[in-house]
C-alpha cells in the first residue's frame, strides 16, 4: 500500500514551516552581516558617488545599465544601444545583473534621472546566501538554533565580500546553494511529477540572468543530483527530464536576453591564468589577522577561496568527528573507513564528482602550489578554445568551498545539540576576529558618502558636445581595458546626452570590427574629412592628430580630444 502524501511533500524548496523560519532568520542576519561590514550609504539607490568615487567593474555595470535604461525596447529584450559602433549588445555583456536590469527598465518611468541598484543587489545576496544557506542547513539538523549561527558562514563567505563591491554580480552563491537543497530533495515526490524539472529550470534561469559563470556552477551540483536520482532513486527518466529541460531554459533565456546577438566573440585568452592555487582555502592574500598570506601567481586573485581561519578550526573539529564515527564502528579502521564509504556509496561519489570536476576546472590544466608550477597540462587548440569561454576558471573554486564549508558543519551537527551550537559560535567568533581588520577597511570605505566631483567639469565641454551623436576613441588599442577611467568619464557624458560610444568596456566584442572602424575613422580625420557630429577622443595624447583650419584639438580635464568645425 502506497504511503499517503503529506502536505511538507508539496512545498517545493521550503518543505515546512521550520525552513521557512530558517529562511527569514538566515536573509535578516545575512542582511545586518552586510551592513555592519560596509554600511548602509551604498544601499541608497540615489547614491551613486561610492560608484565613480571607487571606480571598478560595478561602474561598468552601472553605466552598462545607464545606456540599456535609454535604449529603446527591441526583441531580444535585453539589447542595449550605443556601447559600441558594432551596433546593440547585449546587456548581460556589461555585467549589468538583467534580472534587475529588466525590472527596473521596465520602472524607468516611475525612477529619478540619479538611480543604482548595485548596493540593493548586494544586500539582497548577502540576505539570499544567508537564508538558503540556513535551509541547506535544516536539511542536515533542523534546529534553528544551528542553523542560524551556521548561515552566518554563507552570508559572510569570505569570495563574497571580496567580490560584492566591485564586480557585484558574482556575489549570488545563493543560485548553487539552492542546487545543493534540491539534491538533498532528490527523493522527494512532488504533488506534480514536473516540479523538480521546473525548480532547476528556474534556478538555471535565473544563473543567466544574473551572471553566466553561475550556469556551469548549478550544472556541476546537477550532476551530484543526477548521480542521486540515477543510482540511489533508480529513475532515469527524471533525471534526463531536469537535464534537458535545464539546458533548453538556459539556452532560451541566453537567446531572450540577446546572448547570442551580434558578431563578438565567445572565446576569450588567458584560461590557465585566472585560475586558483591549491594554496587557496589556506590563501587570505593579506586579508586575514593571523595567517600570513601564501605565495601566488598573477591573476590568481580570481580564484580567492579562503575560509577563513573560524571554517579552517571548523573542519579540523569536522575531521576529528569523522575520525571518531569512522573509530566506533567494529573492525580496523581502514576497513570501517572503507564500509562506511560503501553504506553512503552513491552520496559519495555524488559529492566526488561535483568536487572534483568544480575543483579540477578551478585549478585549470596549469597546476600550482604557491610559487610553483607543478604540472601543466597540454590542451589542443579547440579544447582550451572551449574552456575560455569562461577563462576565470578560478571562480569555480566556490562550489568546492560550500561544499567543504557544509560538510564541515555537517558533521559538527553530529555532536549534541548544545555542543553544536557552541562549536559553531565559536568557530564564527574566530572567523569575524581573523576578517575584522578587511570587514573594518571595507566599512571605512563604504560606510559612507563620499565626495565625488565629475572629472570632466569644464565648461568647454558643453560646447563640445553640442549637436554631437557619437564619442570615438582613437585608435583602438588591443589592451584597451587598461583606459577604463576614461572609458567611465565619457561614458557618463555620452549616457547624460544620448551620445553613442565608439567602444566600451564589455565582456564580449567584436574587437577586429571596432578597431576597423575606428581606424576607418582616424584615417579620415587625419586626411581632413572628420565629421562634425562627433567628438574624436585619444587614448594617448601622441595619438592626436595635428591640429589644422578645420580640425581643433583641445586639452581639456586631463584628455586630448579633437572637434571638426
Amino acid at each position: 500500500m502506497a504511503t499517503p502524501k503529506t502536505t511538507t511533500e508539496k512545498k517545493g524548496i521550503f518543505k515546512d514551516h521550520g525552513s521557512k523560519i530558517a529562511f527569514l532568520i538566515g536573509a535578516i542576519l545575512g542582511a545586518v552581516t552586510f551592513i555592519v561590514i560596509f554600511g548602509a550609504s551604498m544601499i541608497s539607490p540615489s547614491n551613486t558617488n561610492w560608484l565613480f568615487a571607487y571606480t571598478s567593474d560595478a561602474t561598468q555595470h552601472h553605466l552598462g545599465w545607464v545606456f540599456f535604461r535609454n535604449s529603446p525596447w527591441t526583441f531580444p529584450i535585453g539589447l542595449t544601444d550605443g556601447l559600441t559602433c558594432d551596433g546593440l549588445v547585449s546587456c548581460m555583456y556589461s555585467d549589468s545583473i538583467p534580472l534587475f536590469g529588466l525590472i527596473f527598465k521596465i520602472l524607468s518611468p516611475l525612477l529619478p534621472e540619479t538611480f543604482q541598484y548595485i548596493g540593493l543587489w548586494a544586500v539582497i545576496c548577502f540576505a539570499l546566501n544567508g537564508g538558503f544557506g540556513a535551509v541547506l542547513l535544516y536539511r542536515i539538523k533542523p534546529d534553528l538554533v544551528f542553523t542560524s549561527v551556521g548561515s552566518l558562514f554563507y552570508s559572510a563567505f569570505p569570495p563574497t565580500i571580496h567580490r560584492i563591491a566591485h564586480h557585484n554580480s558574482l556575489g549570488a552563491i545563493w543560485l548553487f546553494i539552492i542546487a545543493m537543497i534540491l539534491c538533498f530533495d532528490h527523493k522527494k515526490e512532488y504533488k506534480h511529477k514536473f516540479t523538480p524539472m521546473l525548480l532547476w529550470a528556474v534556478d538555471c534561469m535565473l544563473a543567466v540572468l544574473i551572471h553566466t559563470y553561475f550556469v556551469p556552477m548549478v550544472f556541476m551540483v546537477m550532476m551530484g543530483y543526477v548521480i542521486l536520482v540515477v543510482y540511489r532513486d533508480k529513475k532515469f527518466k527524471k533525471a534526463v527530464a531536469v537535464f534537458g529541460t535545464s539546458v533548453a531554459s538556459t539556452l532560451l533565456t541566453l537567446f531572450v536576453i540577446g546572448a547570442f546577438y551580434g558578431n563578438g566573440g565567445y572565446i576569450d585568452g588567458g584560461f590557465g591564468g585566472y585560475s586558483s592555487n591549491l594554496n587557496t582555502f589556506f590563501n587570505s592574500f593579506g586579508l586575514s589577522k593571523f595567517l600570513r598570506p601564501l605565495n601566488s601567481f598573477d591573476g590568481q586573485g580570481e580564484g580567492f577561496g579562503y575560509l577563513g581561519l573560524g571554517m579552517i578550526v571548523c573542519v579540523i573539529i569536522a575531521f576529528i568527528i569523522l575520525l571518531g564515527i569512522i573509530e566506533k564502528k567494529e573492525g580496523r579502521f581502514i576497513k570501517s573507513a572503507r564500509g562506511l564509504i560503501k553504506e553512503h556509496k552513491v552520496e559519495f561519489w555524488s559529492f566526488t564528482v561535483v568536487f572534483m570536476v568544480s575543483f579540477c576546472w578551478a585549478v585549470s590544466n596549469r597546476i600550482t602550489l604557491n610559487g610553483r608550477v607543478l604540472l601543466e597540462i597540454p590542451m589542443p587548440r579547440l579544447v582550451r578554445g572551449c574552456f575560455s569561454v569562461f577563462r576565470c576558471s578560478g571562480r569555480f573554486i566556490w562550489v568546492p568551498g560550500v561544499l567543504v564549508m557544509t560538510s564541515a558543519m555537517a558533521l559538527v551537527s553530529k555532536l549534541t545539540r548544545k555542543t553544536a551550537v557552541i562549536a559553531v559560535a565559536l568557530c564564527f567568533l574566530i572567523q569575524g576576529l581573523d576578517i575584522r581588520d578587511w570587514c573594518r577597511s571595507l566599512h571605512n570605505q563604504y560606510g559612507h558618502k563620499p565626495a565625488y566631483e565629475y572629472a570632466l567639469k569644464d565648461e568647454k565641454w558643453e560646447e563640445l558636445t553640442k549637436n554631437t551623436k557619437e564619442v570615438i576613441f582613437l585608435p583602438m588599442k588591443d589592451a584597451y581595458g587598461l583606459y577604463m577611467q576614461m572609458y567611465f568619464d565619457f561614458a557618463q557624458m555620452a549616457a547624460k546626452k544620448h551620445m553613442g560610444l565608439s567602444s566600451f568596456y564589455l565582456a564580449r566584442m567584436d574587437l577586429a570590427s571596432v578597431r576597423d572602424y575606428a581606424q576607418e575613422q582616424y584615417d579620415q580625420l587625419k586626411a581632413g574629412n572628420g565629421r562634425k557630429d562627433v567628438l574624436y577622443v585619444f587614448f594617448d595624447k601622441e595619438d592626436a592628430v595635428e591640429e589644422t583650419e578645420n580640425t581643433k584639438v583641445y586639452e581639456i580635464d586631463g584628455y586630448t580630444v579633437a572637434k571638426v568645425k
